[in-house]
C-alpha cells in the first residue's frame, strides 16, 4: 500500500514540474517578429519584409527575445512566402514591416499570422503595439 502512494506521489511531482516548465517556455514564444536593418532591438524596421536582414522576435510584453539573420534576403525571388514560412514556424502571431509584397501578405495569411506596416525604431513600434492590446 505504501508503495503505491509513493508512486503516486512521484506522478504528481513529476508532472507538476513538468508543467511548471512548460509555462515557463511558454512566455518565451514569441508572438511578434520586426522586420529590421539590424540586429538589435534599436534597429530601424526595414522597408520591406521579406527582403529585411533581420527578424528581431518580442514576446506578448513586448519584451525582445532574439535577433536572427533572414537568410532570404538575397535570394533572387519568392522570399516572402519563404519567410512567412519560418516565421510560422516560430510561432509568430504578428509581422511588423515597412512594407509586405503581395506574395507574402498571401502566404501570411494562409498561416493566420497578422501583419502590420509600421515605421521607425523596431522596440519603440513593438511598445506601441503592445500598449494598443
Amino acid at each position: 500500500m505504501c508503495y503505491k502512494n509513493i508512486k503516486l506521489y512521484f506522478l504528481v511531482i513529476f508532472f507538476g514540474l513538468v508543467m511548471v516548465f512548460n509555462a515557463n517556455s511558454a512566455e518565451d514564444i514569441a508572438s511578434i517578429a520586426v522586420a529590421a536593418n539590424d540586429s538589435g532591438p534599436e534597429a530601424t524596421v526595414s522597408k520591406k519584409a521579406g527582403r529585411a536582414a533581420y527578424f528581431l522576435f518580442f514576446d506578448n510584453s513586448g519584451n525582445f527575445l532574439d535577433a536572427e539573420r533572414n537568410s532570404f534576403s538575397g535570394v533572387p525571388g519568392g522570399a516572402g512566402p519563404k519567410v512567412a514560412d519560418v516565421l510560422s514556424d516560430k510561432g509568430v502571431a504578428l509581422v511588423v514591416a515597412g512594407e509586405f509584397g503581395t506574395k507574402m501578405e498571401q502566404a501570411l495569411s494562409s498561416y493566420k499570422i497578422k501583419y502590420i506596416s509600421q515605421t521607425g525604431v523596431a522596440h519603440e513600434v513593438v511598445q506601441a503595439i503592445t500598449k494598443e492590446k
